[in-house]
């Protein structure tokens, strides 16, 4: 039996697991050998889709996991026999699920599970979300799994429950990331008091290139003076919650001559529970370098918001970082006119503010040979 210390050091891996998802396979090996077990894996059943993928396992070759995840997982009899067993924290022993004569009567068995020498079975459920149900489950060749067993799994499951909860929000930040990073926009979360969140990439490669705007002591600053004073303004305005945030969009000249990046802030009005425990994001700055950005295809406005032909190509002249006063001058329309065409785009786009629009612009698709920007 394990010690009391050898199960909190394998809790332990579990969590480290959950930040570093390659060590998932530490710690299956060393549950596996605390069980003296064949294998253990770590996969996730799919009740309703009757199916199940393993994630990562120890004592399990690769040609076996495959073939595993694309037939054997769905012929599984354990859990189409024992569905209403798999529920969050139980510990289920192979007898529970399904009755032994039936079992060894079964394909799965015989053509799968002895082949990895898992003719016993038990496994610990640690969430159940839906009919999604993360479990690690150990196989034996011949002695059955027994309390004692299931008392070692009964003591790791908060611990694996807990590293789960971790591993999904660490994904979800990822996955975030990852769509922020393929924005052709900077995208910057400033907390209390203006202070740098996070930055995107593009934002990063702006602010690190310093030609007009730049980070002074954690703080977004404009290098030109009127538009320092213009950007305290919009970013003071978004973190204090008022609608609207300050000017429509600031101008920040460069140094190096090239045209103005156009720089709009925002309030988030929803709080993000992946920041809790750290610095709050509380306003976004959206920084549109319009020498690097593509023109949004008109066509494709057109066809996704039923935008008509003039407020497509105003929305896509938006997009490469004119401001609305610069779009009315360039369709020679006037400023009231260029902004009943900003309200019915808001209402056909669904975006309540020029930054939310940006947004959605800026994460369509890239069209070749689209329709011209107006």
């Amino acid at each position: 039996m394990a010690t009391e210390t050898e199960l909190l050091r394998l809790a332990l891996a579990a969590y480290e697991a959950a930040a570093e998802p390659e060590l998932w396979l530490d710690f299956l090996k060393r549950y596996t050998e605390i069980l003296s077990a064949q294998g253990s894996v770590l996969q996730i059943h799919d009740i309703g889709g009757h199916v199940s993928t393993v994630l990562s396992g120890f004592g399990l070759a690769s040609p076996l996991t495959k073939s595993y995840n694309e037939h054997y997982s769905k012929l599984n009899i354990w859990r189409e026999h024992g569905r209403a067993n798999i529920a969050a924290g139980r510990v289920n022993l192979s007898h529970e699920m399904c009755p032994r004569e039936v079992l060894e009567r079964s394909e799965f068995y015989n053509d799968y599970m002895l082949r990895i020498g898992g003719a016993y079975s038990m496994g610990a459920v640690f969430a159940r979300e839906g009919n999604r149900a993360p479990t690690v489950s150990s196989q034996r060749s011949k002695r059955p799994f027994d309390e004692r067993d299931r008392e070692i799994a009964k003591f790791l499951l908060p611990h694996l429950s807990r590293a789960w909860i971790i591993a999904e929000r660490l994904d979800q930040l990822a996955a975030g990331e990852a769509v922020l990073d393929t924005l052709p926009l900077g995208a910057v979360f400033l907390g209390e008091g203006g202070s740098l969140v996070y930055a995107n990439r593009a934002a990063g490669e702006i602010l690190r290139a310093g030609d007009g705007l730049s980070l002074r002591n954690g703080v977004l600053t404009a290098q030109d003076g009127r538009a320092e004073t213009q950007l305290r303004e919009a970013i003071n305005s978004a973190l204090s919650l008022c609608h609207p945030p300050g000017p429509a969009a600031v101008m920040a000249p460069r140094r190096s001559l090239g045209r103005s990046y156009q720089v709009v802030a925002a309030p988030l009005l929803g709080r993000l529970p992946q920041f809790n425990r750290m610095a709050k994001p509380m306003a976004l700055v959206l920084i549109t370098d319009p020498e690097r950005q593509t023109p949004a295809s008109t066509d494709l406005l057109r066809e996704l918001y039923k935008l008509t032909p003039r407020e497509a190509a105003f929305a896509a002249k938006l997009s490469q970082g004119k401001s609305v006063e610069q779009t009315a001058e360039e369709m020679c329309i006037t400023y009231e006119t260029a902004r009943t065409h900003l309200r019915r785009i808001f209402s056909k786009t669904g975006a309540s503010r020029q930054a939310e629009l940006l947004l959605l612009i800026a994460r369509l698709p890239v069209v070749k040979n689209g329709g011209s920007d107006g």
